[in-house]
């Protein structure tokens, strides 16, 4: 039975029982649809770690809107389970989706709501928009930017202060901070190359201030290729690998986390995803973070969207979404997301103020922010398994030309 026909039956059913029951409003009684029937919303939510903010948002949404329920359904695969419930035309009414490649996926599938025309993006950041419109590769825009990571260089600031060590502002000027630390008892940087995924944060950072979005639409149009571009990025990304004196390989990502909550290395290339768990180690460390300088020219700080909010296309409770939709996008309800989570906000009005990110702060303030390039390569494209065996050993000649055959394979 299609959408179409079980909509007219419900709207019969409707239709019948307000006859039945119509006598009993002209005794005083309400026909406000306030006090309607009990809704069901399904709120897919990708993130483990968010469950319980969610808890309490959701809570305070319920206490307000008592006639709608929101059923927060949170899968450690997120990605998988959505894509099957994709092909079987199961769509949740709410969902989160990080602003990677599977969001561009998602949105091109013709599922979620076009928002392009809503009021609610007078309050979102343009820059994050753009973002969400590059991956879905469409005018239209399929979810709010929500919240916003950064990669960056998460730091000591106890070992800073004794060892009189000053932030870097460029890549010469960061070496330069390396070889100093070399010289004490301190291990300059932790790295945690055993999972494979966390050789991105330096990679996106280093390849994102190198060649800029316009590599992108020039590697698509066949006008340039990795062999010609990334020779440099992995030469960068490799010069830091003697830097790490712990047990690079035989780490993870916990491992590190623990390690450097530990006071075990004065810096660690990570995202400010880590500082959740890093203070949870250790809540009385001093760390800050601040961008990790690339090049010798303007760095820019390296955000994507890590929480967009979306809306199926065809939702049983459109009203009802759009009005959850609405609070979880509240400044109020955005910034006590932040406060635990340790992001930034892509809604106007939401502002970050833990000290331990503030040298971030101005340039979410300014704009000066770029994607992360491995959202924009095609799905599938294993880059961080290509770079941690050209980590171990592998040469450079074949990493490029793994690159550039494996972009072309998943293109075609």
């Amino acid at each position: 039975m299609n959408k179409m026909l079980k909509g007219l039956i419900v709207m019969l059913l409707a239709v019948l029982v307000l006859a039945a029951c119509g006598d009993d409003t002209s005794d005083g009684g309400s026909s406000d649809s306030g006090s309607g029937d009990q809704v069901e919303l399904e709120f897919f939510q990708f993130k483990s770690e968010a469950v319980k903010e969610f808890d309490v948002l959701i809570e305070k949404f319920e206490a307000d809107n008592p006639n709608i329920t929101v059923v927060q359904n949170n899968s450690p695969d997120a990605d998988t389970v959505l894509f099957s419930r994709l092909s079987q035309n199961d769509i949740p009414d709410v969902m989160t989706i990080n602003g990677g490649v599977t969001f561009g996926e998602v949105a091109r599938a013709g599922v979620l709501k076009d928002l392009s025309d809503d009021a609610l993006l007078d309050t979102v950041t343009d820059e994050y928009e753009d973002m969400l419109k590059r991956l879905s590769g469409t005018e239209e825009l399929y979810a709010f930017p929500h919240s916003v990571n950064a990669n960056g260089v998460l730091y000591n600031k106890t070992i800073f202060n004794d060892l009189g060590l000053e932030i870097p502002t460029t890549w010469d000027d960061f070496i330069a901070l390396l070889d100093e630390i070399k010289t004490s008892d301190v291990n300059p940087l932790m790295s945690t190359y055993g999972e494979a995924w966390t050789v991105l944060p330096p990679l996106n950072t280093i390849a994102s201030n190198t060649h800029g979005m316009a590599f992108f639409d020039e590697l698509e149009a066949g006008n340039t290729s990795f062999t010609e571009v990334y020779g440099e990025i992995a030469e960068k990304v490799k010069t830091l690998l003697p830097y790490a004196e712990n047990d690079v390989f035989g780490y993870d990502y916990n491992m590190g986390n623990t390690a450097f909550a530990n006071g075990e290395a004065a810096m660690y290339m990570q995202g400010v995803w880590a500082l959740g768990p890093i203070l949870e180690a250790n809540p009385d460390l001093e760390v800050g973070v601040f961008p990790m300088p690339a090049t010798n020219d303007h760095n820019s700080i390296v955000s994507g969207v890590d929480v967009a909010i979306a809306m199926a296309k065809d939702g049983d409770h459109p009203e009802e979404a759009q009005k959850f939709v609405e609070f979880l996008l509240q400044p109020e309800n955005v910034e006590f997301y932040l406060e635990t989570q340790r992001m930034f906000a892509a809604v106007e009005g939401a502002e970050q103020t833990d000290p331990a990110l503030e040298e971030l702060q101005p340039y979410f303030e300014e704009g000066d922010v770029l994607p992360f390039s491995d959202h924009y390569y095609p799905q599938g494209y294993g880059v961080e398994i290509m770079f941690q065996d050209y980590l171990l050993g592998g040469e450079l000649d074949g990493l490029l030309s793994e690159m550039d055959s494996e972009y072309e394979r998943l293109s075609e």
